[in-house]
C-alpha cells in the first residue's frame, strides 16, 4: 500500500459519502414528515458542505491509519469467527444472524467510543475539537458533523483498540458500518420518529438529544452512541420522558456558519480566550 494512494483515498471518500447520503437523506425525509423541530434550509446546506469537508479529510486520515498499521505490524490479539459461531443452513436465519453479528460488533466498538466520548468532555484539548459538534443549534440528520480533527481521536482511541480484535466474516464489518452510519444520522435527527422501548438497548434521537441539551440537569449524560448499554452499566443514562425534546447547542459558543469557522473552530483564539461557564467540559460544569 502506497503512503499516499490518491485513488484509494477517493474510493474511501466515495464509499463513506454514499452511506451518509442514503441515511442522512432518509432521516431528513422523516424530519420533514414528522418533525419535532423545524430548522432552516440553510442548516441542511451547511451540513452537506461540512460533511464533504469532514469526509474528505477523514479519507486521508483513515488511509494513513491503515498504512501505519501495516508499517508497525499491528496484529490482532483475538480472532472471533462469527461465521462459525453464528451460522445456519437456513438462508433467512443466516441473514438475521449476520445482522446480529454486526450489532454485536457495534456494541463492542461502542464500549471504546463511550470512554473516548467521556474523555472528549473532560480533557480541554479534546473538548475544543468536540465542541464544534455540540455548538450546533439546528441539529438535524444532515447538520450533525464533527470537527475534521476528530478522526484522529477515533483512530487512536477506538479504531486502534478494535484492531486488536479480528472478526472472521466478510459480512460483519459491512453490516456493522452500515448500522453505525444509520445510527449517526438517526440519533441526531429532529424527527418525532424514534425507537421507543428499543431505546433501552439501541440509542436513538430522543436519547442522544439529551446529551446535546442546553439544560443543566442533562449534563454528563448519555455518552453512548450505538447502544445505551454502557450508559446503563456506568450509570450515566438519562431516560427522556415522552415529551422531553430540549433545545440544544452551547450557550457560550455560536454554531460555525462558514466553512472557515467550521475548520478553525478549535483554534479560534477569540472563542477560547478564557474558561466560560457551561462550556461542556466536566471540570467547568
Amino acid at each position: 500500500m502506497h503512503v499516499l494512494d490518491v485513488n484509494q483515498m477517493i474510493q474511501l471518500f466515495v464509499n463513506a459519502f454514499e452511506l451518509v447520503l442514503i441515511f442522512a437523506t432518509l432521516c431528513a425525509a422523516l424530519e420533514l414528515t414528522f418533525p419535532a423541530y423545524r430548522y432552516s434550509f440553510a442548516s441542511y446546506v451547511r451540513g452537506v458542505r461540512n460533511w464533504i469537508i469532514r469526509l474528505g479529510f477523514g479519507a486521508f486520515v483513515w488511509h494513513l491509519f491503515a498504512v501505519s498499521l501495516g508499517w508497525l505490524g499491528v496484529k490482532p490479539l483475538v480472532t472471533i469467527n462469527f461465521g462459525t459461531l453464528l451460522h445456519s443452513d437456513n438462508a433467512i436465519i443466516n441473514t438475521g444472524l449476520a445482522v446480529l453479528s454486526g450489532v454485536l460488533v457495534a456494541i463492542v466498538g461502542d464500549f471504546f467510543y463511550y470512554w473516548m466520548h467521556r474523555a472528549q468532555h473532560a480533557v480541554p484539548l479534546l473538548w475544543r475539537m468536540h465542541a464544534t459538534h455540540h455548538s450546533i443549534r439546528e441539529l438535524t440528520a444532515w447538520n450533525c458533523h464533527h470537527h475534521i480533527s476528530e478522526p484522529l481521536v477515533y483512530a487512536a482511541l477506538v479504531a486502534l483498540p478494535l484492531r486488536l480484535f479480528h472478526f472472521e466474516s466478510g459480512v460483519v464489518p459491512v453490516v456493522a458500518m452500515t448500522l453505525i452510519t444509520f445510527q449517526a444520522h438517526l440519533s441526531h435527527s429532529s424527527t418525532r420518529i424514534n425507537l421507543g422501548p428499543l431505546r433501552y438497548i439501541i440509542g436513538d434521537n430522543k436519547f442522544h438529544r439529551i446529551h446535546h441539551s442546553l439544560e443543566a440537569h442533562h449534563r454528563r449524560r448519555n455518552y453512548g452512541f450505538f447502544t445505551t448499554i454502557w450508559d446503563t452499566v456506568f450509570r450515566t443514562a438519562y431516560w427522556p420522558s415522552k415529551n422531553e425534546w430540549p433545545e440544544v447547542g452551547l450557550r457560550d459558543q455560536p454554531e460555525p456558519l462558514t466553512a472557515r469557522d467550521y475548520v478553525m473552530f478549535p483554534f479560534d483564539r477569540h472563542r477560547w480566550q478564557r474558561p466560560k461557564v457551561g462550556s461542556g467540559v466536566e471540570a467547568g460544569d
